[in-house]
């Protein structure tokens, strides 16, 4: 029985990951560093911009001070 549960739960987690934590950067040549093209909010917003910002609300949530116009992207060229 322990040795059913224990693949039960073993499977269980490596079926649903612990979501990835979004990393808050110290300025945006970190950032840049990582997302070339920067942070966007949606793909709405990075539709806006001549590069090609990396589409994710979570890290552009943690970044969003780097986002100076209020454009929706954080850090672009």
């Amino acid at each position: 029985m322990k040795r059913i549960l224990v693949i039960a739960l073993v499977t269980f987690g490596l079926a649903f990951p612990a979501p990835v934590q979004a990393a808050a950067y110290k300025n945006c040549t970190a950032l840049r560093r990582i997302y070339p093209g920067g942070v966007a909010k949606s793909a709405s917003a990075a539709a806006k911009q001549s590069g090609s910002p990396k589409v994710s609300a979570k890290i552009y949530k943690e970044n969003k001070k780097m986002d100076r116009d209020n454009d929706g992207v954080a850090c672009e060229k």
